[in-house]
């Protein structure tokens, strides 16, 4: 296939356009792992050289009337990880359709940190670069026009440079990424961007690219501190099925599904808009309505209670009180935006200026002893402010305020002045204030290193419980516990680590190429280790062809997983099978992290052995024979029974894949 492709070198304030065939390459997660393993072969490289190139693009099927398929992929090896990764951010893609790019390669490096500006029009591709003292650029951080971090920064650079994509009869469509002070001082940073309507920000309407330090790498490796581009050429063209005519895809539709593109769409996306079956909607409202006593709370303590004491603290404190609120001020409402682009979700839930999300009110909220809309509210827009990945913050947060709550750490170590509220026990929906506070302040701390502890505490879970471990080690011996006995993440080589998913389900535990991502089979009962890796096989290559390599929503995957394969075909007139392919991708990613020296490494902490055997004993409790039967392991040696699942299921996932990980 055909991509017009954009290396933009930071450092000689250069671009290069070229026009790329190669069969090889479909879509963006293609590009990206082209450009990492082949022409820079950034694996040879610590992760904040240069050579850690970011990709970023479209999918193929992006440009014309299809909902969902507008998401922006970024690749390139996480600080965080350690191995390649990939991250989106919904909908941003849709001014990106109007620049003349299917991707974009930024590389080299800037000495001051560098602003980069790429605009489309019929006329060409312009890209601009400015610069921004660094010093000025943290006192933006620090306040600009009352605002603060990325909000601040977006704000600045929205009234500099927005006329520079302005036309006779308004704007162009555009956006605006920008990296915050974590992405200056931790392994943490995200990026971050508004929806733009008409010259001006949607707020609620923003989306991020987070996981994995996306933002790190832009900064530290590149010097990048925003990218904006937009457009007003519509150039994609379609050699086959007209991708722009909806009376043509909607007969692909109604062919294979039975039904007009726009019913598909609005039946496959119910949960995230209003889900009549549990009267509620979106992540947060759906996810925490059909989880009930699973859901997570005080750094994952609560699997260590029992089925009624869980139920009991689902009543008061999450039905009861923050999902009850979530309903009554965003459900009632309607309060509904989406992403950017046109669809029939509107799966952004929006209270005043917040947007709720599960994951992000999970790990920023219950993880942290905090169940009040306006507590929580505070805790996420500051970490979001700071420009942190706030799955991985929210989670390191929970570790953290449980170190504080045992005494691990003293509050002053980290720049508080105030001991959590961590006894569940004790505890009262008032003290969600506490705790946000605390939040709050390791969030601007540890994003602008502010002490020694705090810049520790900046390089991730993995890297600080070693070096909080060596450094306390006699508070370790005296109360008992390790600081990695407590910490939740799952470790890769010698020194990455990611936070998982917020679900009790050994899915997000287990060895796979990609975690802290939904490419696994999550959800399923327990089952034999061979049996499980073969359904993470299936789920990771569906998730990274069609919602990644495609750029489709994986909301819409209800339909999307049906047709984009059938749509691509049709439309660039090739014959491709999408997950085939995927396992030829899935085998170079292997072999890229090997090369990296991110090989699987088993759980190193207390806390995660005992999610995993924890979830087996819920399943034995409802009757399944499999858990009943390696729980009899369990009796005998908890930890290499744990490991003997682990290895067993590595094993069988590399012999799926046909190469050796480990």
């Amino acid at each position: 296939m055909k991509h017009k492709v954009a290396f933009i070198d930071v450092g000689k304030r250069s671009t290069k356009i070229e026009e790329i065939e190669r069969d090889d390459i479909i879509g963006p997660v293609d590009w990206g792992l082209y450009c990492h393993m082949e022409l820079y072969k950034s694996y040879e490289y610590p992760p904040y050289d240069e050579h850690n190139v970011f990709c970023m693009g479209m999918g193929k099927l992006a440009g014309g009337v299809l909902p969902g398929t507008h998401r922006l992929i970024g690749v390139f090896r996480s600080p965080l990880w350690g191995g390649i990764y990939i991250s989106t951010m919904g909908g941003a893609a849709y001014p990106f359709r109007f620049v003349g790019l299917d991707f974009i390669t930024i590389e080299g490096k800037s000495e001051e940190p560098v602003i980069v500006m790429i605009k489309g029009t019929k006329e060409g591709i312009e890209t601009k670069f400015e610069t921004i003292p660094l010093d000025e650029l943290m006192k933006i951080y620090e306040s600009y026009d009352g605002e603060e971090g990325v909000y601040a920064l977006s704000k600045y650079l929205l009234k500099k440079y927005r006329d520079y994509y302005r036309t006779d009869s308004g704007y162009m469509q555009f956006r605006i990424l920008v990296v915050g002070p974590a992405g200056v001082n931790t392994n943490m940073g995200g990026i971050f961007s508004y929806v733009i309507r008409n010259g001006e920000f949607d707020v609620g309407a923003e989306d991020w690219m987070a996981r994995g330090g996306g933002g790190s790498v832009l900064f530290r490796a590149h010097g990048v501190v925003a990218v904006i581009y937009g457009g007003d050429n519509d150039w994609r063209k379609y050699p086959g099925l007209n991708l722009k005519d909806t009376k043509a895809v909607n007969e692909i539709f109604e062919k294979h599904l039975g039904k007009p593109m726009n019913k598909a769409a609005f039946d496959a996306t119910e949960k995230y808009r209003y889900s009549p079956s549990v009267g509620t909607g979106g992540t947060f409202g759906v996810n925490y309505a059909t989880l009930k006593d699973r859901s997570l709370f005080f750094n994952w303590n609560n699997i260590y209670l029992d089925k009624e004491r869980r139920s009991e603290l689902y009543e008061k404190l999450i039905k009861g009180h923050y999902l009850r609120q979530f309903n009554e001020e965003i459900i009632a409402k309607k309060s509904f935006k989406t992403c950017g682009e046109p669809c029939p979700a509107v799966c952004k839930k929006v209270y005043e200026k917040y947007k709720k999300d599960y994951e992000v009110y999970t790990a920023l909220g219950t993880i942290c002893g905090i169940f009040d809309q306006r507590a929580a509210e505070k805790a996420v827009h500051v970490a979001d402010a700071m420009g942190f990945d706030a799955i991985e913050f929210g989670t390191l947060c929970g570790w953290i305020l449980e170190c504080l709550h045992r005494g691990l750490l003293m509050p002053e170590e980290v720049g508080v002045d105030e001991k959590p509220k961590f006894d569940i026990d004790s505890y009262s929906i008032e003290d969600s204030e506490v705790n946000a506070r605390i939040v709050e302040k390791l969030a601007r701390n540890i994003a602008f290193a502010r002490g020694e502890i705090p810049k520790i505490l900046g390089e991730g879970m993995r890297i600080a419980a070693k070096e909080l471990s060596e450094k306390f080690k006699e508070r370790e011996e005296k109360l008992g516990v390790k600081f990695k006995d407590i910490a939740v993440y799952v470790p890769l080589g010698e020194k990455g680590c990611i936070a998982p998913c917020q679900y009790w389900d050994p899915a997000f535990l287990v060895p796979l190429p990609f975690q802290g991502t939904f490419f696994t089979r999550y959800h399923a009962p327990f089952t034999e280790p061979e049996e499980f890796a073969q359904m993470c096989m299936e789920r990771t290559l569906r998730e990274m062809m069609f919602s990644e390599n495609m750029g489709l929503c994986r909301f819409h995957r209800g339909w999307g997983e049906k047709l984009a394969n059938i749509l691509l075909n049709e439309a660039y007139k090739v014959s491709v099978d999408l997950v085939e392919h995927g396992k030829k991708v899935l085998s170079k990613v292997i072999e890229y992290d090997v090369k990296a020296g991110a090989k699987p490494v088993f759980w190193e902490g207390e806390r995660v052995v005992d999610i995993f055997w924890t979830f087996v004993k819920e399943e034995a409790k409802a009757g399944n024979e499999k858990a009943k039967e390696w729980l009899d392991k369990y009796g005998e040696d908890k930890h290499s029974a744990a490991k003997d699942y682990w290895k067993r299921f590595l094993e069988s996932f590399e012999k799926l894949v046909g190469k050796e990980w480990h």
